[in-house]
């Protein structure tokens, strides 16, 4: 009886400490300040990018104190400059150009000899992110053999990517593009390059 209690109060336990992780997270989730999207191409000058984060700085202000009335305006005050706001990634562009969400090294590793390094690598990565917010699959999925060429593997679910050598082997979530050793399938690389995070408007 008592093993049964004490089962239970580590339960209990254990549902409080994920609650405030979770809670924990979603506050640092929503004070999160924005930044413009790193593939913006826009061309700004100085008092005009400082004019924009001012703005979007004072609505972040107003969605922390609940005034949404206030961040509703601010918003479309943005809106009418020509700048979007994708509060889910809190980025914020000011170009035609579709959100692309980049995505960020896991692991150790080096970079093959002649593939251009780490920099060659996250280029790559963004732009297969914007053909695939472009619905250009088939460029997403052209870049994404290059990579896997380059011994890069991707998981579009955590926004990530590391080399294939990181570790002993990669884990099943990073599929080898095409099949290859340590892939989930060809559906693995595939499908999660079309179904997973590309852009998106907020």
């Amino acid at each position: 009886g008592g093993g049964g209690g004490g089962g239970g109060s580590r339960g209990s336990w254990d549902r409080q400490r994920q609650r405030r992780e979770r809670d924990a997270r979603r506050i640092e989730r929503l004070t999160t300040p924005y930044s413009r999207a790193p593939d913006c191409t826009a061309q700004l000058d100085a008092s005009k990018l400082a004019a924009i984060e001012e703005l979007v700085a004072q609505r972040l202000a107003a969605k922390l104190r609940r005034d949404f009335a206030e961040s509703d305006a601010l918003l479309q005050r943005l809106l009418d400059s020509g700048v979007r706001v994708t509060d889910d990634h809190r980025l914020w562009r000011s170009d035609d150009r579709p959100f692309v969400v980049p995505y960020r090294q896991e692991g150790g590793g080096i970079p093959r000899l002649g593939t251009g390094g780490t920099t060659r690598i996250e280029a790559l990565v963004l732009e297969r992110g914007a053909a695939k917010a472009s619905k250009d699959y088939r460029r997403a999925d052209a870049l994404e053999a290059e990579l896997s060429r380059m011994g890069v593997g991707l998981d579009d679910r955590r926004r990530t990517w590391r080399y294939y050598d990181a570790a002993p082997l990669p884990p099943p979530r990073y599929a080898r593009h095409g099949g290859q050793e340590g892939a989930g399938g060809a559906g693995g690389g595939g499908g999660g390059g079309r179904g997973g995070g590309g852009g998106e408007d907020g």
